[in-house]
């Protein structure tokens, strides 16, 4: 049977992807020495930073999270959770050992080591940090043409309400100033 110390992952997916800005990643670390650390994550990045924002807060990345420690047994597939605080939580080791069940949520076993990150988050965080940059540069380049486009035709519309349209006498061809009713040039009535 595998060693059941190591650290495992609940993500709670918002379903767009990008699981480092949008999803809640709830962690499990089971220490050697019976100690255990559960990090229970309250929002996504994104849900955190938007709440700032319209909080008029300053803006914090770090998602808000409850940690909570204590000590554990194991009786076979039975893990029981005794808190720090007072309180204990049952979780149940899967079968193959790579995971904990704790009430609803799934933690997945990500790594053996309870010290060392786990490879595969690491990698996965990196991947969705270099899509959400580039991402966010397509917003910003699309942002900017559409603003360039704006200015471009707001400019447009800015000369042509300043200079309004030339007018030329119907019977000498001379230009005729705006408000004027008859050619300065030959008399003529200008229509």
């Amino acid at each position: 049977m595998k060693p059941v110390t190591g650290q495992y992952e609940c993500a709670h997916r918002s379903g767009i992807g990008l699981d480092y800005f949008t999803a809640r990643i709830d962690r499990l670390v089971l220490y050697p020495d019976g100690r255990f650390t559960l990090i229970v994550q309250q929002a996504s990045r994104a849900t955190n930073v938007a709440k700032s924002w319209l909080n008029k807060q300053t803006v914090d990345n770090t998602p808000p999270e409850i940690r909570q420690e204590g000590h554990y047994t194991q009786q076979e597939q039975s893990i029981m959770l005794y808190f720090d605080n007072g309180g204990f939580q049952e979780a149940h080791l899967s079968p193959s050992a790579d995971g904990v069940q704790i009430g609803p949520n799934h933690f997945a076993k990500v790594s053996d080591s309870p010290t060392l990150p786990s490879a595969q988050r690491l990698k996965q965080d990196m991947d969705d940090i270099a899509k959400g940059l580039k991402i966010a540069s397509a917003l910003g380049n699309a942002a900017m043409k559409a603003a360039k486009t704006l200015q471009g035709a707001v400019s447009t519309e800015q000369s042509q309400e300043q200079t309004p349209e030339a007018r030329f006498c119907e019977q000498c061809g001379q230009p005729i100033r705006l408000g004027k009713r008859f050619c300065s040039h030959c008399g003529a009535r200008i229509t």
